[in-house]
């Protein structure tokens, strides 16, 4: 008999889905071997228990052989006696170290080797003494002992298995079988059906806020709640994953997503007895069930670096599913940035669009075309790990164009053939295309945009298409717009992005009116005010205001900045600087348009009551968020004064406002 004594990563002591993942690999290992697969560290993952009040039995908890079918002959390693067996081990090497090959005979040297290495040079396989020795060992003790440096056995096995087609086909077609259960399965498909068509997001939270190297602590919920809306409709079911239902975290996703349903509770709740019926009943058998449940979804988001999306991912894919591979935010730092549990400084250093990870190379293997910085051996699950009918009958991946990259594409309108202006708001954008490149470059300045920006953390599409004589703009996955004009145009696209970074920005002020600079301050007007021709604009501008945007006005709650689209993060020492920069406000005036004798002018003192009825008007976020927009108006006029302006003669008014500015407060006129 020959032995392939394969160690379960951590030796079974991980995540649910941890296991799943390193199991497999000795399952490919074994089939390739032709071995019995000795399983050592077949025990229950301790990863994320929950209790559930009691309401499932962790006393017997389950191991990953209790709910997946093992599809190759296998053993316990307590049953088995190997004593006096010769032994050898695969390697010294962790599995996100090395490539896998099989047969022995592939060229190493070729194009497509290299690229299916992504700069790992370390080739494993089983030749000589490994093909003939009794027991073949994968072990996971440490390669430097004293040291915190371990071999581990845990990567996906598309990255990991470097395979001829007719190997791959064998492959594959193993672990088709390497199945859930027919318990489980049976009832995370009757549950998804008497949901009838959902989305779904798994929103990791509980562990993560104790993990090196994830933002869980600096997320707000509307992120999230962006995050999601970019793809689905607030009125179709939601599933949500999580490990922390009661984490207020939630509630507003709640309140957005009111036809929602916690998957794990909701299996206790409505299907109780069928869960008392199967042979597992603790909180693993009930998280696999959730997976299974997700995994039916019509569109699915999930959070960066967790295995557990990356299954349920895959799983979409298995039955086929279009799975883009959809991701909350970004999980990783920037380069060199310092790290603490559950917390670091939030980056966009993955480009998402539309929570798809934006390809930033070429390249035969997905992971040749996306963000260097990704770990690819478990950050993120791929499409080569599909198992589609064409993969099955035929070994062969398939092309670029029909997995990730057509995602890209389709969301994209194919850039390749339109022009893309990318919109900036504080660390979000937004991509505005169109075939006209000349149009664009004609929007850019009113939009402060810049032309060449590159996509960073896309949150939305727009897209601006020929309408008869005019043009229609539509948001990616909306209904179009009217038609307008060219004049028109900036407008309406303003509206519209103002209502993209709105839902996103929940902790800003959104009012009509116009922001300008001076003096390393900024006075914002608002109320309805002409556009850049106006006179008041030009005098202003005459008197030596910069001129921050016009049309709509964002002001950051927690420290009144002003933040004009296009805006950079402000740094240290540049308070005075203008233009694209927040500004700190310095003054709010309500423009009036009460009639006045020719050449009159005032600035007169508002109450703080008075100043939020007025500004309900002019404040863009009270359409979309009532409750949120009077608190948000409230606290900025508490600690800021607010006057009303009147004038007929530009001039003067200008004047007027450059003395009511030159205080420590606004002067009445």
């Amino acid at each position: 008999m020959r032995y392939l004594y394969y160690t379960n990563y951590q030796s079974g002591r991980s995540g649910l889905s941890n296991g799943i993942m390193s199991i497999e690999v000795g399952v490919i290992l074994a089939h390739l071997t032709n071995r019995l697969l000795v399983l050592a560290g077949n025990v229950s993952p301790p990863g994320n228990i929950v209790a559930y009040d009691g309401r499932v039995d962790n006393r017997q908890p389950s191991r990953i052989t209790d709910l997946i079918d093992i599809p190759v002959p296998w053993i316990e390693a307590d049953d088995v006696d190997m004593a006096g067996l010769a032994t050898l081990e695969l390697t010294d090497l962790a599995l996100t170290q090395a490539a896998f090959y099989f047969p022995k005979t592939l060229d190493l040297s070729s194009a497509d080797a290299t690229s299916f290495a992504r700069g790992r040079v370390h080739w494993v396989t089983v030749a000589g003494e490994h093909d003939r020795v009794p027991v073949l060992r994968l072990s996971e003790e440490p390669l430097v002992r004293g040291t915190e440096h371990h071999r581990t056995n845990l990567c996906f096995y598309s990255y990991l298995f470097y395979l001829d087609d007719e190997t791959r086909r064998s492959v594959y077609q193993v672990l088709q079988r390497m199945t859930a259960k027919a318990p489980f399965r049976d009832l995370a498909t009757r549950v998804a059906r008497d949901i009838g068509s959902f989305n779904a997001v798994h929103l990791r939270r509980g562990d993560f806020k104790v993990t090196y190297g994830v933002t869980t602590l600096e997320r707000q919920p509307w992120e999230a709640i962006d995050a999601m809306d970019q793809v689905f409709r607030r009125d179709e079911p939601l599933v949500i994953l999580t490990d922390e239902r009661d984490d207020p975290f939630f509630q507003e996703i709640k309140r957005a997503y009111p036809n929602h349903y916690f998957i794990d509770w909701h299996i206790l709740d409505h299907y109780a007895d069928e869960f008392a019926q199967l042979p597992c009943r603790d909180s693993l058998s009930l998280a696999y069930l959730s997976q299974l449940v997700a995994a039916e979804s019509q569109d699915f988001i999930g959070t960066m670096t967790s295995t557990f999306t990356a299954l349920i991912q895959r799983y979409r894919g298995n039955r086929g599913k279009q799975e883009w591979f959809r991701f909350l935010w970004n999980e990783l730092a920037d380069p060199g940035q310092a790290i603490e549990r559950g917390r670091h400084a939030i980056s966009d250093c993955i480009a998402l669009e539309r929570g798809v990870m934006v390809e930033e190379f070429d390249g035969p293997y997905s992971w040749n075309r996306v963000s260097q910085l990704l770990d690819p051996a478990w950050m993120r699950e791929w499409p080569e790990s599909f198992l589609t009918p064409s993969t099955l009958a035929t070994g062969r991946l398939p092309e670029p164009e029909s997995s990730e990259t057509e995602a890209v594409s389709r969301q994209t309108t194919d850039t390749r053939r339109s022009s893309v202006l990318y919109v900036s708001f504080e660390n979000l954008q937004v991509g505005i295309r169109c075939r006209d490149a000349g149009l664009l470059q004609r929007l850019a300045p009113t939009l402060g945009a810049q032309s060449g920006t590159r996509p960073r953390n896309v949150v939305a599409g727009l897209d601006v298409s020929p309408a008869g004589a005019g043009y229609r703009v539509q948001q990616t996955g909306q209904p179009p717009g009217r038609p307008c004009n060219e004049t028109e145009l900036a407008q309406v696209i303003r509206w519209a992005l103002v209502e993209i970074f709105a839902r996103a920005r929940k902790g800003h002020t959104w009012l009509t009116g116009a922001g300008l600079a001076r003096d390393g301050h900024a006075l914002v007007i608002a109320g309805a005010l002409g556009g850049l021709g106006d006179p008041l604009f030009q005098a202003l501008r005459e008197d030596g205001w910069t001129l921050l945007g016009t049309g709509i006005v964002a002001i950051r709650a927690n420290d009144l900045m002003v933040v004009p689209f296009g805006a950079r993060p402000l740094p240290q020492g540049t308070a005075g600087q203008t233009g694209r920069l927040p500004m700190p406000l310095g003054d709010l005036v309500l423009a009036s348009s009460a009639p006045l004798h020719h050449g009159d002018h005032s600035l007169t003192r508002v109450s703080p009551a008075t100043a939020v009825a007025e500004l309900i008007s002019a404040c863009v976020d009270f359409k979309l968020e009532r409750r949120g927009a009077v608190e948000r108006l409230c606290r900025l006029v508490e600690g800021q004064p607010v006057a009303r302006l009147r004038w007929t003669d530009s001039q003067h008014a200008a004047r007027v406002l450059r003395r009511g500015m030159a205080g420590p407060s606004l002067s009445t006129a």
